[in-house]
Formats: structure tokens, sequence, C-alpha cells
């Protein structure tokens, strides 16, 4: 029968501080607790453990699998220091029956005794919370001088100061514990896999200096790999994160102008040496002493009274608050005094005991696939003595790594940690198992939003737009998707990240980036034997050491053959994991309560246009205008067509795309991410100079290349959902709900935090010559890549109004017809529909309106004309949509091929009058086959008759200067002026013949 003895210890006050006794209310204990509070602990060969914990389910199973894997459970008690005496009482009825002897203290009568005995604990001391700034435990930079270690912005929590923190400090002097000569110190988020009397007996192996064994197996934060690393024993003072040097030189640690975070005061170093010496006997040598942690520790009583050692804490104190060394809400406070206390005192587990008691620790904040990244297997966890979830992951939390769960889940079912290691080390229980119903890709260019999108996307828990916001720390509010997600440009090729690609190697989500492993599969593949086999790796690829399990497995799947091209069959595995989110394919990997799966591609890594020199874009190989040339690398295309993703068509007006372009690459910041970048962007965020030339030359090529993507997306009868950045910017809820109707998932709460736009208004104080940019946009009938922003100014300036003689009418807007229902004025009906009234064509062109309709038979969307718009206009995909149109999946269909794009053309006639032969004539018409061009070919062909071939070649070479694109077709309009040049230079050598 369980005996179960309380008394109560209440901490109240801001932040968990503890009030005294009189201060603060007191909650009764419950009526079947019977408070003993002089129980004493008897050295009678009983195992004696004490908790500090007021978490119910990190008690139940912290104790329950003390109770199912010891040998005696009846011999052991386990004192519970507590301010929540229900909690208690919920662990102790869950243990009903296992035999344990709990205990409950009252922190007031320790106090009292403590007092009693001359000892008068921190949390008492008059200059207590002096270094703190306020109630959100930040700490007072006033507070500090050339002494002080001054902690990382992450680094602000009031538990490093909590009186519970110090209290352990006192154990040895605690009434209740004055008879024993040992005591297991123990944290209440732990599973122990073994019979604690084993550790109990360690202390008779532990040699004379030494009072304290504890944990000396540590995971790192790795900067160069971005992710937690396993350190195992090979960590110091002098690497840890609760001592200012983390690894660096010492002369790296000092604060100066562009380091005020994270660094060492001017005299810091040297006064905690002159410290040590004084205090410790011994200079402070922070490279000779193991790194290790109180999780699971063994104190040695009768040596630490010996050592005086709560004295030398008590020193370290006072030296804190004379010399101000660390801030209280800090780990250096909460952690790195304590290794300063215990200086030459400390044991590792692993060194004292046979068999060897192994602590594996970080289960709270490490992941499963930063797990296999450090070439570590389920047998690590199931070799554990002790299994420690320290930091903020629990594992009763929901969002908890599946599979580090798994021991916590099967003690709170009843099962020993014997029963269930074969289970942890079945290969199908490492594979996370994903419920998902499809996935998506978001097709967009750079600088239109589509980061702040994805970002919005992935904070419904069903969605996976990457994954970066995955596993929130509560505390701190980072985030284990930025280490294991999948990177948002995932698909960016080689040549266009360059320095990044070589810059990052050692990164752990490198290895789900498509360049990267089509980058080493071939020299892997070539070096197999000695990389694979082997492990032997040379100096200068030593940076992919950690990738190799991954990419030996894609080399092992396509060896290299010669004359073979194996990468578009690759690519196409590739593609088809992604979307899959496979665990096993890589380091990346989605929340566990994904359904959908999203990836982001941007249009500029697809096609010709934009692929430059090296051609490592996706089909790189399809030109614009539709040549195609020899097919090299990857295709895309292809994989999509396979299987049929659905896409998010996510676009910008073209103009504002490379404003924000200019002033990101003047300020250097592509991504707002905190004050200093907001700053940076509104400095240079006004007064903008832009070329007008470039923008209509650059606002041709991306209506170009829109052009072919839409014409791409109509081909593949890919199922599409257009979203504009201008629309969902004023209503970004409506927006999301589009895409989550579209993607079939629930709908969620978004904390939609305001987007930072890189472009501010008014556009009038953004771009210093903006009426320069309206006027070459609108001579070029390019005036609907500007946004509203820009068409305000256009509208309310009067030298601004369009010209009349050639600009195109309004830009279209659009509106969505239901089956058999009558269509808007203007436009096509859908099948079945009731006959449209007939609109002048004065009228439509004043509203012209385009109209998206669903055919009852077919999923298939038609686009139609409205009188008075140009047949040309119709050759682009939807016209973006302003907000509210586009309602859910109602909206969304496939897209059909369009007609064929006819070429339209503005003539303005030479200074000079020219004749033209007949041929040429014939030739231009047969190339150009548009009747705009035609007609001005027939004025020149009535003058044809007997003129020289030198004249026909100038007139035509100064008919195709003045050749300019007035609709959406547009590189097929350049490739046929080029034609036209090519046409008149073959007419010059028949002449010289």
């Amino acid at each position: 029968m369980m005996h179960v003895l309380f008394a109560l210890l209440v901490l109240g006050g801001a932040n968990g501080a503890w009030a005294p006794r009189g201060t603060r209310l007191m909650s009764p204990p419950p009526e079947n607790i019977t408070a003993k509070p002089t129980e004493i602990a008897v050295g009678d060969g009983s195992i004696h453990i004490c908790i500090f914990s007021d978490r119910v389910e990190g008690l139940k199973c912290t104790l329950k699998s003390t109770a199912l894997n010891a040998d005696e459970p009846e011999k052991v008690h386990i004192w519970v220091v507590t301010d929540n005496t229900t909690a208690v009482q919920v662990a102790a009825d869950f243990l009903n029956d296992t035999g344990l002897h709990i205990h409950a203290l009252d922190l007031d009568q320790v106090v009292d005794n403590l007092l009693h005995e001359g000892y008068k604990p921190v949390w008492v001391w008059d200059v207590y919370n002096i270094s703190v700034k306020d109630n959100h435990a930040h700490w007072d930079p006033a507070w500090a001088n050339e002494n002080t270690a001054r902690p990382g912005v992450w680094d602000h929590s009031t538990m490093h100061m909590h009186p519970l923190n110090h209290l352990r400090f006192y154990i040895p002097y605690i009434k209740q514990f004055s008879e024993l000569d040992r005591i297991i110190f123990m944290d209440d988020d732990l599973v122990i896999q073994g019979d604690v009397q084993q550790a109990w007996d360690a202390k008779e192996n532990l040699t004379t200096g030494k009072m304290l064994v504890g944990a000396c197996e540590i995971w790192k934060w790795g900067d160069k790999a971005g992710s937690f690393q396993y350190s195992g024993k090979n960590s110091s003072y002098a690497k840890s994160s609760a001592l200012v040097q983390v690894g660096r030189p010492l002369q790296d640690t000092f604060c100066n102008e562009t380091q005020t975070v994270w660094c060492a005061g001017s005299n810091h170093w040297k006064n905690l040496d002159l410290r040590s010496r004084e205090i410790n006997g011994v200079p402070f040598e922070p490279e000779s002493q193991p790194e290790w942690n109180f999780g699971f520790t063994l104190f040695d009583l009768d040596e630490w009274k010996r050592l005086q050692l709560t004295d030398n804490y008590e020193k370290w104190m006072h030296a804190n608050y004379e010399d101000h060394i660390f801030p209280e809400t800090s780990l250096m406070y909460g952690l790195g005094i304590p290794f300063l206390s215990y200086y030459g005192h400390v044991a590792c587990w692993d060194e004292i005991t046979e068999p060897k008691i192994l602590i594996r620790d970080g289960f709270g904040y490490i992941t499963y696939p930063e797990f296999k990244f450090n070439k570590l297997d389920a047998t690590y966890l199931t070799s554990g003595f002790v299994l420690h979830y320290d930091g903020w992951l629990k594992p009763w939390y929901p969002e908890a790594d599946p599979i580090f769960a798994i021991p916590f889940i099967k003690t709170m079912e009843l099962v020993k940690a014997k029963d269930y290691k074969a289970l942890m080390e079945l290969p199908e229980t490492a594979k996370q198992k994903l419920d998902l119903l499809g996935s998506f890709i978001v097709l967009t260019e750079p600088r239109a939003g589509s980061e702040w999108f994805m970002s919005v996307l992935d904070e419904n828990e069903a969605i996976c737009a990457s994954g970066l916001t995955l596993v929130v720390d509560f505390r701190t509010s980072t985030s284990a998707g930025s280490r294991i997600g999948f990177p948002r440009d995932i698909f960016l090729p080689y040549d266009k990240g360059t320095d990044y690609f070589k810059d990052n190697q050692h990164k752990m989500r490198m290895q789900c980036y498509w360049s990267f492993i089509d980058h080493w599969v071939p020299k892997v593949g070539q070096n197999y034997e000695s990389y694979c086999v082997g492990n032997r790796i040379p100096s200068e690829d030593e940076a992919i050491t950690r990738h190799l399990p991954w990419l030996c497995n894609w080399a092992r799947k396509y060896p290299e053959e010669p004359g073979v091209d194996k990468k578009a069959s690759m690519f196409k595995e590739y593609f088809r994991l992604l979307l899959n989110s496979d665990s096993e394919a890589w380091s990346c990997q989605c929340p566990k309560q994904t359904r959908v799966m999203g990836v982001r591609v941007l249009t500029d890594w697809i096609g010709h246009a934009f692929a430059g020199k090296s051609f490592h874009n996706f089909d790189s190989e399809e030109h614009d205008d539709g040549k195609i040339d020899p097919a090299v690398g990857a295709s895309i295309w292809e994989s999509i067509m396979e299987l049929k993703p659905k896409v998010i068509y996510w676009r910008r007006k073209i103009v504002d795309e490379l404003v924000s372009r200019n002033i990101a690459s003047a300020s250097g910041v592509w991504h707002v991410k905190s004050k200093g970048d907001e700053e940076k962007m509104k400095l240079k965020g006004h007064n903008v100079t832009l070329s007008a030339r470039s923008v209509v030359w650059e606002t041709n090529k991306r209506r170009q290349h829109r052009g072919y993507i839409e014409n791409k997306l109509k081909k593949a009868g890919i199922e599409t959902l257009v979203l504009d950045y201008e629309a969902c910017r004023g209503d970004m809820i409506k927006c999301v709900k589009q895409a989550e109707a579209f993607l079939g998932v629930n709908t969620t709460k978004y904390k939609m935090d305001v987007v930072k736009p890189s472009i501010r208004d008014p556009i009038s104080e953004v771009v210093s010559n903006y009426k320069e940019v309206i006027q070459e946009l609108d001579k070029k009938s390019m005036v609907d890549a500007l946004s509203n922003r820009w068409l305000a100014l256009m509208n309310s300036t009067t030298q601004m109004q369009p010209k009349t003689a050639t600009a195109k009418p309004p830009a279209p807007r659009v509106t969505v017809a239901s089956p058999g229902t009558a269509a808007s004025p203007g436009t096509a009906a859908s099948p079945g529909a009731p006959p449209a009234p007939t609109v002048s064509a004065a009228a439509s062109q004043s509203a012209p309106v385009t109209t998206v309709m669903r055919d009852q038979a077919s999923p298939v969307t038609t686009v139609a004309a409205s009188p008075g718009i140009p047949a040309a206009s119709t050759a682009s995909l939807i016209p973006p949509p302003p907000a509210g149109v586009l309602t859910g999946a109602s909206s969304v269909a496939k897209i059909t091929p369009p007609p064929p794009a006819r070429l339209a053309y503005t003539y303005r006639p030479p200074t000079t009058g020219a004749a033209v032969s007949h041929k040429a004539v014939a030739g231009v018409k047969t190339i150009a086959a548009n009747s705009a061009l035609m007609q001005t070919a027939h004025q020149y062909g009535s003058n044809a008759a007997g003129v020289n071939r030198r004249q026909v070649m100038r007139s035509f070479i100064e008919l195709k200067s003045k050749l300019t694109p007035t609709d959406g077709s547009h590189v097929g309009d350049l490739r046929a002026a080029h034609d036209i040049a090519r046409f008149m230079h073959h007419q010059q050598k028949q002449t010289r013949s």
C-alpha cells in the first residue's frame, strides 16, 4: 500500500517569486492529506529522492517510471516540494499500489529551520531582484558595469532566480534530510528506465573531493549546422551556454559597439579569475571542468558539508551582487553560479558506474530530425538509464515530437521500459506518419509578398506551407520549424544561390534543397566506396559529412552511367517525396497534424527567360515565345503534370515588385524581422529614382514570362487559384479562407501579424520620378502593370491622363458566374444560360468585364472577352481579381489552353518616306500575320516598284525599331521583329550577289 504524507509549500507573487508567509493566500490541503512536517528521512537502507515540482503530468510520469522500473519500489521515498498540493495529490492517486512513499514539504517551515540554523537564503536578501527591470523578466542594462556578462536576447526567465532554484544549495541543511549521507535530486520531466538502486549505490565509487554526480552528455546549439548538435562529453565550462564564452576565444567575447548582447564586460574574465582564487582557492580554468546539468543528480551530503559548499555558493552570490557579474534572470545566474560554486567537485555518471549509467538529455528542445542528423538512432534512447526532457517541449504537450514521446506515453500506459524498448528500435517507429489529403504549389515572382502569405498559411496546423512555424518555444517564441521545416526557397537554382550553398553546407536543412542534392550526388557517386563505404571524406568536403547518409542513398539509387543523364528521373522522385513530406528522404519534416503539404516555386526559376548562362533553371530549354531548345536538366512541368498538385498563383503588380526589389537591394533588408530592419527599409524606402526605360523593359519581359507560365498551367489542366497581393493585403482573412476552401482544410484562427511592406504610401514620396515612370508605361500601353496607388496618382494629375489614341481599355475586372445563371452585361454566358443582354461597344469599353464561368458538364473554365476588348487581350490567364471575387472552391477550375495569341502592334511612321518591294511586303505578311502590321506593309507596297534593295532594308530596320507591343503577347512579337531583320539581311546578300 502506498503511503502519502503531505505538508504544504506555497509559492506566490508575480512571475513565480515566492512571497513570505502572511502575504499570500494559502489553499487548504485536500481532506485526505495528513500533514506531518516533522517527518525525518532515515538512512535505514531506503532510497531518498528529492523533487521540486508543481506539474501534474511531469510528476505522474517521473514517479510512475521510477516505480515501474525499480526492483524494490517500496524502498523508495519521494520528497516533493511544491506550490500545488492538488498536483501532488493527483500524482499520488495515479501511483496507487506502486509501493512508493511520497512526502511533501512546507517551504515556510524549511525557511524557518534554515534561519534557525544560521542560514539566510538568497531570496530573502535585500539585494535580491535588484538587476530585474520589469515583470517580463528583462534585466536592467543600467545594472551592468565592466564585470558584467550580458545575456543573449533569448535568455531571460524568472525561473533562474526562483527560490526553489536556490533551495537546492541548502539541501544538506534541510531538517528532513539532516540524518542522510546522500540524496538523489531529480527534475520532474524525466522518464526513469533503470533501477534507482544502482544510482543510489554510486556514492560508494566517489573519490574524495567529489560530492556531486551529474549528467555530462550535452546537446549544444551549432551555428554552422543551424541546429542542435550532440557534443557527448566533449563539452566544458568554456563551451557552455551557462557562461558567456560558448566556445569562443576570450578576445572574441568582449562587448563592443557591434556586439552588445551575449558578450562580456572588459573586466569580466579577469574578475572571475580573481574571485575563483579568492573563493575556490584555484584559478578559473574553464577548459578543465566538464559541463553538467542538474536533471538527475546524486549529492554526497557528507562530502558537501566537509567542503562547505553552501558557504561557497553564498560567497559567489555575494560576489555577484557586489561585482554585478550575472543578471538574475539569465541562465548564467541560474546555472553559471552553480558551476562556479561546485568547481572541481563534480563527477560524471558514466565515469563512476558499471554498468554505466547513461543520462540522455535534451529531448525537450531537440527534434528527431536533429537526432538523426547527429548519426544517432533508437538505441541511444533505449540504452539511457534516464531520459531528460529538459527544454520547453515536454512530452505531454500535443506538439511533442511523436517519437521522443513514446517512452512517456508507454509509461503512462503502465508499460515497463524493457517492454517498450523493442518497439522503439523498430525501423517503422522512426518514420513520421502523416495523414495527407494532398499537396499544393505556390507559383509566384520575386518580391510579390509570397513569404508573408506562406507564413500565414503555416499558422493553420493542417497546412504545411514549408513548416517553418512548427513547434513554438512558448518561453522564447522561437520555432523548431526554423531548424527542421522545409526551406521556403527549396527550389532555388544553384547558380542563383552559389554563395549561399557554399557558405551553408554544414546546415542540416541544406540536404532538403534540390540544388544541393543535384550538386553533390554526382561527386558522392563517383567516390562512393571512399565516401559511403569507407567513410573517408577529404578535408575540402568535410562540410557534407553529416549529410552523407542521405546523399549516399541518392547516389546508390542513381549511380553514374556513361552517356546516361539520370537527373530528370532523380528530380521526379525528389518532387514526389517532397510533396509527400517523406521523413526518410531528408531531415526536414512537417508538423504531425499536417493534412496538406505545400511548397513555393518562383517563376523566375522556370523556363529560359531568367535562366542565365548556367541554365540551372527548371525547363530552361523552354522560351517564352514557344521555342524549345534541346532539353537540359530537370523539368518541373513534367512532375506537376504527373502528380497534379493544386496551384495557388500568387501575383502582384509588376511595377510594385520592381520598386520593392530596388528598396530591398538598397537597404539590404529582404524580409523585415526586427525594428532595426524596419528602420533600414524606411531610410531607403523614399526618394527612389527608377530608370523609366528599364521599368518598361522589365515590365515587358515579365509580362511575356507570365504569359508563358499561364499557358503552361492551361495546357497542364491544373486546378489553380489566383490570388492578388494587393487584394489580400486589404483583406487577408478573406484571402486565407479562399485558400483553405481551395485546399480542403478546416479554417483556423490566425495571428495575422501586420505586414510590414517595403513600399509605403504615398508612392509619390517613394519614387521621386513617378511621373516619368507612369508616362513611359502609358506610352507603351502598360498601365495595367501599375497598382491602385499608382493609378490614383495617374488619375488625379491632369498631365498624367492616358493618351486616347492608342491606350488600351481599362484593365478587366473579373466576376464569377455560376452555372445556369445569366452572365454580366457584355459577357459570354455559360452553356444553358439565358442569353445575355446586348451592350454597346462604347459602354463595354468604359467598363470592360471578363467573366469566369464553370461549365456544368465539365470542370473547365472558359474566358470570354467583352465587346470592345481586343481579342489579343484575352490571350493571358484570368486577370488579377479584385478582393472578394474568387469565393472559395466554387471559383476554382482547370484552365484550358488559349487560342493562339495574335500580334498587336502600334506603328509610328518614320520621319522620311520609304518604299518597299512587293517581295518584302509578302515576307512581312507571312511573318507577322497581324492586321495592323499588314496595313503598314500595304502602305509601303503601293510604292514598291523600282526601288533599290538597300533602301528596302533600311526601311524595314526602321520599321522594326518603331514596333512596340500593345497587348499581352511579348516574346513572340519581339521574335517576329527579329525575323524581319533577318529577312532583310538575306535581301541584302541577294543584292550583293
